[in-house]
């Protein structure tokens, strides 16, 4: 499952002092109540032939430096009830999957066992099966907003869905030429390499819950997944999102309540403390030791939808890293002091005037769309119109 679980949703402490013209010392509260270090696992035993992937981590103190500890030597295995014991494959960075047709007719749990010899162990976790949804929006006030349509029965009451989310966009100028350092000439840049287009990520980063024992006949209609602000390049070209939808029971559905409370009452004094948010993982051989997260079973479903700026049209997009671009020209003889030492780039031959003069150019920040933190490459899945 790939729900992040946030790790200050666990340690709210909010303190603002706001004073005067005068000295200002740091304040340091006490933070007597968090524990460092309490293992923090996510993640959903995938029955049927899906992909099981268990993320583990560590909670780290307020003014802690570094990253949270992701347990590389870490084993962690799946055990059937009646028969079948599976190891899980380490992906690097906490990450473990596997990818097996477990059988759906008995229960599971999930054994971790950690480099330091500590173990922990699930409680027996019945599979549950998702209904299929859809995915469906619309656009309302300038914005797009994304919903989930689904209907539960008796035995799948309790949802909760994950959303990763990929789109397209392009620079304000393309450069199709590289300038030589060595020979004073301009390379041809090959068409595979162009740098003009690129495709960006982002997933949810909220816990997204609802009950169908709320609605009549059990039917959740446009349950909101996300909202794409108007202005968003998300939607300049062509958008993509991918849901997935999973069945809980009913306490691993309080657990993410507890979560998503806490998530969203940041700053509140009033907020549940963390230890209110129960687990169904303990310490084998001491389960007063905490830990965070609550690990379900079941075969979950996936939609995909696309969305293309002309669907919503009027659809203006805002790119602030692309707010004056603009063109220039570079003479051939300025083409080292310019092109040489990064100033420029080069997009196209300038041959307004016969002979060629130069070249038009523009940075790299306008023609590279890698460094705004996407990729050239199209991921896989991508369909295109």
């Amino acid at each position: 499952m790939d729900v992040l679980l946030n790790k200050t949703t666990y340690y709210i402490i909010g303190i603002l002092l706001l004073t005067n013209l005068g000295c200002r010392e740091p304040f340091f509260p006490e933070i007597s109540d968090f524990e460092d270090n309490i293992l923090v696992v996510e993640g959903y035993i995938e029955v049927g032939g899906g992909t099981t992937q268990i993320n583990l981590s560590s909670t780290s103190s307020l003014y802690a430096d570094g990253t949270a500890s992701r347990f590389p030597g870490a084993e962690v295995v799946v055990l059937g009830e009646r028969e079948g014991r599976w190891s899980l494959q380490s992906m690097g960075n906490g990450q473990f999957q596997l990818s097996e047709n477990l059988p759906e007719n008995q229960n599971y749990s999930l054994s971790i066992h950690l480099e330091n010899g500590e173990r922990y162990l699930s409680e027996m976790i019945s599979p549950l099966i998702s209904p299929e949804f859809d995915i469906s929006y619309t656009k309302q006030e300038g914005d797009v907003q994304v919903y989930s349509n689904t209907r539960g029965d008796e035995q799948s009451e309790f949802f909760l869905w994950v959303y990763e989310e990929t789109w397209m966009y392009r620079t304000p100028q393309i450069s199709y030429f590289n300038y030589d350092d060595a020979s004073g000439n301009m390379v041809l840049i090959d068409q595979e390499d162009l740098t003009y287009r690129c495709w960006n990520f982002d997933q949810s980063r909220r816990v997204i819950l609802e009950a169908s024992s709320r609605f009549e006949d059990n039917r959740i209609f446009q349950k909101e997944l996300l909202t794409i602000d108007s202005l968003s390049e998300k939607l300049g070209i062509r958008y993509r999102i991918h849901a997935r939808q999973y069945v809980l029971d009913r306490e691993a559905y309080v657990f993410w309540e507890g979560i998503r409370r806490n998530s969203d009452d940041i700053g509140s004094i009033f907020s549940p403390l963390p230890s209110a948010v129960s687990s169904n993982i303990y310490h084998v051989e001491n389960p007063d030791i905490p830990v965070i997260g609550y690990i379900s079973a079941g075969i979950s479903r996936e939609k995909e939808l696309y969305i293309n700026r002309d669907e919503v049209s009027p659809w203006r997009t805002v790119i602030g890293d692309y707010q004056g671009c603009l063109i220039d020209t570079v003479a051939i003889a300025d083409y080292d002091q310019k092109f040489g030492q990064g100033e420029y780039v080069p997009l196209y031959e300038d041959c307004e005037t016969f002979p060629c003069s130069g070249f038009f150019a523009s940075t790299a920040g306008c023609t590279d769309c890698r460094i705004r933190g996407g990729t050239t490459i199209k991921p896989d899945y991508w369909i295109d119109e």
